[in-house]
């Protein structure tokens, strides 16, 4: 792996294992509540979250299926969605993108790295490297807003325990 993507593929897993961990305890009604003043639900964010890795994943001319398009196509708000994932269907399309993703990354040479990825993103390094280090911040950002979330859900904070080897059934932490 290029040692410039190196932390960043670290951030990334990290993030994998924090939204993980923000799903723990949830039921999917819980997860698709949205705040009385508005906003985003959880269950948004999380498919937002995965929709955005295989954005990252093709743009690096890596795709892969993302069977959670179906539930996103079309829509330009959370207001547009009529169907949503189940959190196991959350849980294991996250998973099978970050692995993805993290070959991804591995695999990029110095040159993909430097190669000119024009992207509408409010940072001035417009490079694939640029691409990949503005969508960690993405991650982190929707991040928060789930771990907010989760505490106005009542639910104990975001842990920043980290997980180990396949998420069961039902996810969480093991």
């Amino acid at each position: 792996m290029d040692a410039r993507v190196a932390p960043l593929a670290m951030l990334y897993q990290l993030n994998t294992d924090l939204l993980l961990n923000c799903l723990d305890g949830l039921s999917d009604r819980e997860a698709q509540t949205r705040l009385e003043a508005g906003g985003n639900s959880i269950t948004f964010l999380a498919a937002h979250l995965t929709d955005s890795r295989h954005f990252l994943v093709t743009r690096l001319e890596r795709p892969l299926s993302n069977p959670l398009a179906r539930y996103l196509q079309d829509v330009r708000s959370i207001d547009d969605i009529t169907e949503w994932p189940s959190l196991d269907e959350l849980r294991t399309e996250w998973l099978r993108i970050t692995a993805h993703l993290q070959t991804v990354l591995s695999d990029l040479t110095g040159d993909e790295l430097a190669e000119p990825n024009i992207h509408r993103f409010p940072v001035e390094e417009t490079s694939r490297l640029g691409l990949i280090a503005f969508l960690v911040q993405h991650d982190s950002y929707h991040l928060g807003q789930v771990a907010f979330l989760r505490r106005q859900l009542g639910k104990p904070p975001m842990s920043y325990a980290r997980n180990v080897g396949p998420t069961p059934a039902g996810g969480g932490v093991r």
